[in-house]
Order: structure tokens, then sequence, then C-alpha cells
């Protein structure tokens, strides 16, 4: 599967490959099938599934707990991915077909194309980072026993949502954190996609 689908993803995710492989082998029953997508409008909804809803489900399929949790993901990866479509892009047959592309059918593709349009569940959305300023603030003691220069770092971010946050760091606490930024891209990069 490596062509990937215009509007759903610019790379498949490796459940959602999983998924497409396991639904046009025609393994899963649809009735398990339907499950895990409800599963997955209620986990985007912010509803809880209870375990011996899963326990049911499981005792359904013949598939075992690791193959459905992945079938899961990938039920969860897909819905994500249709209700995060842009409205002004989404267009309800082109996600259709490539909804039956992945190997659902018209009626499993139909149904999920019709919870962008019915239903607004609470997808995340991360606020967009507009602008930032920094400088560096030197504070002087007043304490007349010892006068320190203090630096400290005056970071502004200007964010989408909730406008202008200003943040004040000592500055070996800013390179504490720079550290722990570094740290992170790199365990990102390293990351097989």
């Amino acid at each position: 599967m490596n062509a990937s689908p215009n509007l759903l993803f610019a790379v498949v995710p490796k459940p959602v490959e999983q998924l497409s492989k396991q639904l046009q082998s025609k393994m899963v029953d649809p009735v398990v099938l339907q499950t895990l997508i409800n599963f997955s409008i209620r986990y985007w909804k912010g509803e809880e599934i209870c375990h011996s809803e899963w326990k049911n489900i499981v005792k359904e399929s013949y598939f075992p707990l690791t193959l459905l949790e992945e079938l899961f993901s990938g039920v969860l990866n897909l819905i994500f991915a249709v209700l995060r479509i842009p409205e002004k892009l989404f267009s309800p047959k082109c996600v259709c077909d490539e909804l039956i592309q992945l190997g659902f059918t018209m009626e499993q593709a139909k149904y999920i194309t019709n919870l962008k349009t019915t239903s607004k569940p609470d997808t995340p959305s991360f606020m967009k980072l507009l602008g930032a300023n920094w400088r560096i603030d030197v504070t002087i003691s007043t304490s007349n026993v010892c006068r320190v220069l203090e630096p400290w770092i005056l970071m502004e971010f200007n964010l989408s949502s909730e406008g202008p946050k200003t943040i004040h760091i000592p500055l070996a606490q800013f390179h504490s954190l720079r550290y722990q930024v570094a740290s992170c891209l790199t365990q990102l990069n390293k990351l097989s996609v």
C-alpha cells in the first residue's frame, strides 16, 4: 500500500496499512468492524469504552487480542483523518472512494463519511504559533550585602487561540529545557515511519 490516498494521509500509517490488508483479504467480520468503528466514534467523542465491551468483541471475533487492537488503532487513525479534513477540501465522494480503496464496503464508507457532516466530535486541535519574541533581562539584586546579576530569559509567544503568553525562565532552566527539547527531537527523528 505505497500509494497514499489524497485527502486522508500524506503517508499511510502502519496500523491503517494493516487494517487495509485485513479488509482486502476479507478476514474481518463486518459486525466486528462495525463495532470497532462505533468504538472509535465513541473514543473521539470522549466517551469511555468499558472493559466488558472489549471482552465481548474479543469473544465475538476469532482474532487474537493483539491483532484486534491493531485493527482498532487503524480504525482510530482513519476516522481521525476523516474528521481532520478541512471543510473546504472535504468531498464526501472522494473520501468514500478512498475508503473503498482501503477495503471498506460502500455502506461502511458512507457511514464513516457521514460522520464528518453529521457530528462534530471533540477532535484534538493544536494551537498555532503566530510569533515568538525573546529577550534577556538582567535583574540586579537590591540587597546591600551582595549585588548579584541574575539573567532571565523573557519569552513572549503569540498563539492563535489565546493571544500572547509571556514566560520568564532563569538561564539555567532555559538551557535544561533546550537540552530536553533537542533530545526529544533526536528521538523523534530516530523513529521509523
